[in-house]
């Protein structure tokens, strides 16, 4: 999910789109943007700018090695590109598991041509990156439609592992920022993640914002469905999701759900979700967004819950509480839980990026005329989220309620209420809190409560400075019913470093 940062020892090869490939290390001495070939949702590759740097010194290293040959040599945290489009931490890859290929070559002519995953069949990386955009407008006199047949050639097998073997020594280690697409290929030819709620950093200031928050406002409430909502209409980022054809494996209980799924994806949702532009200390514009697996992830949850409560009765297990029915390791039960935990994780990262993509064309049409930019910084993570990692020696199942992933060089956010300061963080990886930390504020009093304490009065004072809806429907989420920003931030400061801070000028309620 976007937040990892694992990373490569220096002599590991990046291939450009000259044809070349540099060892990782280079790419950082020569600081300087270069352009990469990334992977998108829909199995596409295209060519995307990258910038490198060191990331890590003295790091702990494992060996991935190919079914080709290829042996890739990273930290066990960096996080490989599945042949679904998913991803798996090197220390968590089973031998066998395929890969999202990589595969280029020379022709005749001398032009290097690339395998697209999609469909098997190679094209000429001139043309696709001509039609990046990233060296300029098209000559079409160079570019005519005769040079940019694809080449037929034999389906190739994905990459698979082979064997994944823990180094005793340690080293220095880079990685890429490919802030478009999160990925890029290796010369070993496989993809993997790049240095990693949502939010981006925008290359607009505070002063370029004046007048035209509350049009962005009515924008965002227009074009992204807020509460029980959904989309009226499919867009092509939405039902080109690669991991549809996996929903015929969910649990029988969420079958009929298909199709509310795909519409809600792109959706706010209600609660303590949010869409907020802010400002940090240098002034600089940030776009900024909290939302999960909507309501296909709460059906999944219950339909496993149902399944385990039952489970226990069965059993006779007489439990302090309900609630505290589980699954044990190994039993069919707890593999098809798994299974749809992981598929929910995947939808509530593309729900995001849906809707910050649709998020950051608003706020580009009203400062920049609608022409495209490109973020300064991303950062993706998730909450309330279970993953299998590696503890203390052991393989482990960390489950964080209200928490993020902090390990050493992990970008999180850390939110406060719709009328407080957030913090963009960089995990310190501390071992004796699993490496996590807290993913907000965290509630001061409940929903009802809050309501009855304060008025309509408080939440205008509250949020003065904040282009909102100063309404009793978010009274619920007044500032005063959360802690203290601050203090949790105190608290937490042997978990996590502050990378920037940031204040709402502008949000947008669920």
């Amino acid at each position: 999910m976007g937040v990892d940062l694992g990373c490569f020892i220096g002599e590991t090869l990046i291939p450009l789109v000259d044809g070349k490939s540099y060892p990782i290390k280079g790419l950082v001495d020569k600081n300087e943007e270069f352009i990469v070939y990334a992977c998108t949702q829909t199995g596409k590759i295209v060519a995307a700018k990258a910038t490198a740097k060191l990331t890590r010194t003295n790091a702990p290293l494992v060996k991935v090695i190919l079914d080709n040959g290829e042996e890739i040599i990273c930290t066990p945290d960096h996080q490989f590109m599945l042949r679904d489009g998913s991803y798996k931490e090197a220390q968590l890859l089973e031998i066998g598991t395929s890969l999202m290929p990589f595969y280029s070559q020379v022709d005749k002519d001398g032009y290097t041509l690339i395998s697209q995953p999609y469909s098997g069949r190679w094209q000429k990386a001139h043309w696709m990156i001509a039609r990046s955009g990233l060296l300029g407008e098209i000559n079409e006199l160079d570019n005519r439609p005769e040079n940019i047949e694809l080449i037929d050639d034999l389906i190739h097998y994905n990459h698979k592992i082979v064997a994944i073997i823990p180094l005793n020594y340690t080293e220095n280690v880079y990685c890429l920022t490919v802030p478009e697409y999160h990925n890029f290929a290796l010369k070993a030819g496989v993809f993997v993640h790049n240095c990693g709620m949502s939010a981006i950093k925008t290359q607009f200031t505070g002063e370029q914002l004046e007048g035209k928050l509350k049009k962005i406002r009515l924008d965002i409430e227009a074009a992204i469905p807020t509460g029980f909502n959904e989309n009226k209409d499919l867009e092509k980022a939405v039902t080109n999701w690669q991991r549809w054809r996996d929903f015929s494996n969910l649990h029988r209980g969420v079958q009929d759900l298909e199709s509310k799924a795909m519409k809600q994806m792109g959706s706010l949702g209600g609660g303590n979700h949010f869409i907020e532009v802010c400002l940090d200390t240098e002034n600089q514009v940030w776009l900024m967004l909290h939302s999960g697996s909507r309501n296909i992830g709460n059906k999944l949850a219950q339909c496993h819950i149902n399944t385990a409560k039952e489970l226990a009765k069965m059993a006779n297990n007489k439990l302090p509480d309900p609630d505290l029915a589980h699954f044990v390791l190994g039993t069919p039960e707890f593999k098809a839980y798994w299974q749809d935990l992981q598929w929910a994780q995947n939808y509530a990262l593309s729900n995001r990026d849906v809707m910050m993509s649709r998020f950051k064309k608003i706020v580009e049409k009203h400062i920049n005329g609608g022409k495209v930019t490109k973020p300064l910084l991303e950062v993706n993570c998730h909450h309330n989220y279970a993953e299998k990692e590696v503890h203390f020696g052991e393989d482990v199942y960390v489950t964080r309620k209200g928490a993020v992933r902090a390990q050493t060089e992990d970008y999180g956010i850390i939110p406060g209420s719709m009328g407080a300061k957030s913090f963009i963080v960089k995990g310190k990886g501390n071992a004796h809190s699993f490496c996590s930390c807290s993913h907000g504020a965290g509630r001061l009093m409940s929903r009802s409560k809050a309501k009855n304490v304060y008025t309509l009065d408080d939440l205008i004072a509250q949020t003065e400075g904040v282009e909102c809806r100063k309404d009793t429907g978010v009274l619920d989420e007044i500032p005063a019913a959360y802690k203290p920003i601050e203090q949790v931030m105190a608290n937490q400061a042997d978990l996590v470093e502050i990378v920037a801070t940031l204040k709402q000028v502008l949000c947008v309620k669920g």
